[in-house]
């Protein structure tokens, strides 16, 4: 992926391959509906466990624009990991509703 965005002359959009609200795609062919639409489709292989539900929650979204705190918008996959860093590494303490 890399030497394909330094091979690119222009920006690159990339996002999930979905129509929104459905669940997280894992591999490509989960997609391949989708195909026609798009210009070009990369195979990575499989994105996490295929088999956990978790897996096709998508990205954990984060709101870091208090200083010291943060506030999840979207649970996703990486919920648990993601505020575990927040809070250890970076001392980070939850913002209150």
């Amino acid at each position: 992926m890399r030497d394909l965005a330094r091979a690119c002359p222009g920006p690159l959009a990339l996002t999930s391959a979905n129509i929104s609200s459905q669940g997280s795609t894992l591999t490509v062919l989960e997609f391949q509906d989708l195909w026609p639409q798009l210009s070009l489709v990369v195979d990575g292989g499989p994105i996490g466990d295929i088999q956990s539900p978790e897996c096709r929650l998508g990205s954990t979204v984060v709101d870091l624009s208090v200083s010291g705190k943060f506030s999840i918008i979207r649970p996703g996959c990486a919920l648990t990991p993601t505020v575990e860093i927040l809070k250890k590494k970076y001392g980070l303490e939850p913002e209150s509703s």
